[in-house]
């Protein structure tokens, strides 16, 4: 867990130090959030019995993309 914890001041402290990360943020962004919404999707859809689709799910999760778009 201290691993886990260590990491996003560690990330931070070598962005800042490292002088090249700074060219590429928008492209490392983009990475990392699509890592956390694979994980995400994946502990959503994967979370039930049989891994199936759930109505109570899909309708969450279209009622927050609705959502962050109005937002």
């Amino acid at each position: 867990m201290l691993a886990f914890a260590i990491m996003t001041p560690l990330g931070t402290l070598v962005a800042n130090q490292v002088g090249f990360l700074q060219d590429y943020y928008t492209e490392i962004t983009a990475i990392v959030i699509g890592i956390l919404f694979h994980i995400s999707s994946t502990i959503i859809f994967e979370s039930s019995e049989g891994h199936k689709f759930n109505i109570a799910k899909v309708s969450m999760i279209v009622l927050g993309i609705l959502l962050a778009y109005f937002i």
